[in-house]
């Protein structure tokens, strides 16, 4: 009877290593989901995210339809053109700001969302996995991402130093204040303005629409300090600040996000050479250069516009008060105050890179490379467990 016994309890424990085994085996690594991952999945947010493109497409489309279909001179023709071009024609190739801007801009918002999602999801992932073989689900994304970043800053940049070059402004900073408030800017530049604060409120729909990452409120701060700089700026005729601010923040994010592609691509040595230069740029210009224009701004900016300080009962298109010149200067300086904690971050990146361990982006997206996905250290965690508990009823210890 003993013995039967002892066999029947045999037979059940080789049934729960069976068992144990088959779980262990029916379990993929790109199938967990953690808690927070799943909440995401099923919010609002997260249905936004995934239909970007459709979204975005339609909308586009039904401007420009509604804009060739319609007939001329009539309100949908009008309205929806405000969206396709730029308003308030002053002169030949000469434009002044307006109200009706903001169309403009929603467009590009728009649009910016469309060419992203496009472009990551048909060009930059396919060839992450085709020709860089990367597979990781998240590690293509991130890869695409920082893809559409390089390509839009170096875009960006080219374009801000050709119309630097040509600016009445170059190699004089005090050219950005006398005369002011310059009113008047060509379609290049207008366009050029408009577009960059179009793509900086489309980043912080990004930034809100998709999943969280840990420095969230730091770049969500940056993103909201950035647009009302640029929009502020606009506003107040101050665009010629703001084109110096926009060429020293592209030059420099060129650098960061072509490190990220390289580390993504698993090219180390070159990732860490990338990130020397990004570190020399992130210094030499987020510090050097930026914190000079914010010198310059503060000890002189006053006195070269002494002309257009308000003045009681005068009809005046913009004026300034010390009220709307620390306004701006505070942004600027909170600006910085961020680039500093970064810097910091960026330091420590440094150092690994010093010592061989290599560059890895602890701003952000320090968990997002093949190996190092969150997921998949999470997954390892429960394989190890239900390993540890296929042992023990291996030797036994479970009846």
């Amino acid at each position: 009877m003993a013995t039967k016994t002892k066999t029947k309890t045999t037979t059940t424990n080789e049934e729960i290593v069976i068992k144990a085994k088959n779980d262990i085996d029916s379990k993929n690594i790109d199938d967990f989901v953690s808690i927070e991952d799943q909440t995401y999945n099923e919010s609002f947010l997260a249905l936004v995210e995934r239909n970007q493109i459709p979204l975005s497409r339609t909308l586009v489309s039904i401007l420009y339809l509604s804009y060739f279909l319609s007939n001329q001179n009539t309100t949908t023709k009008t309205l929806t053109s405000k969206f396709l071009f730029l308003q308030n024609k002053v002169g030949k190739d000469i434009y002044d700001i307006h109200i009706d801007d903001v169309y403009y801009v929603i467009n590009w918002v728009i649009t910016l969302t469309f060419l992203r999602s496009f472009l990551m999801k048909y060009i930059f992932e396919p060839f992450a996995y085709k020709f860089i073989n990367i597979h990781s689900k998240k590690a293509k994304t991130r890869f695409a991402e920082q893809s559409w970043s390089f390509i839009y800053y170096s875009i960006s940049f080219i374009y801000g130093v050709i119309l630097y070059i040509q600016s009445p402004y170059f190699n004089n900073l005090d050219q950005i204040y006398i005369n002011w408030p310059n009113y008047f800017m060509t379609s290049s530049f207008k366009n050029y303005y408009l577009i960059s604060m179009a793509f900086w409120l489309q980043q912080i729909f990004v930034l809100n629409v998709e999943k969280p990452r840990k420095d969230h409120y730091q770049m969500f701060s940056h993103h909201i300090i950035t647009c009302l700089l640029i929009i502020g700026s606009y506003y107040y005729y101050y665009f010629r600040i703001g084109h110096l601010i926009l060429m020293i923040m592209d030059s420099v994010d060129i650098f960061l996000a072509g490190a990220k592609m390289l580390k993504y691509a698993k090219f180390n040595t070159l990732c860490d050479t990338c990130f020397i230069f990004f570190l020399i740029s992130w210094i030499v210009l987020r510090h050097g250069v930026y914190n000079y224009i914010f010198y310059h701004a503060w000890y002189k900016s006053t006195e070269l516009m002494k002309d257009g300080k308000c003045i009681m009962g005068a009809v005046q298109k913009r004026c300034w008060t010390p009220a709307v010149i620390n306004t701006f200067l505070g942004l600027l300086g909170g600006l910085q105050i961020i680039t500093c904690i970064w810097m910091y971050l960026i330091l420590k990146v440094a150092y690994k890179v010093i010592i061989g361990i290599g560059a890895e982006d602890v701003r952000s997206d320090e968990d997002d490379t093949e190996e190092e996905d969150v997921a998949a250290e999470e997954d390892e965690e429960e394989f190890t467990k239900d390993q540890e508990l296929f042992d023990e009823i291996e030797q036994g210890k479970v009846d």
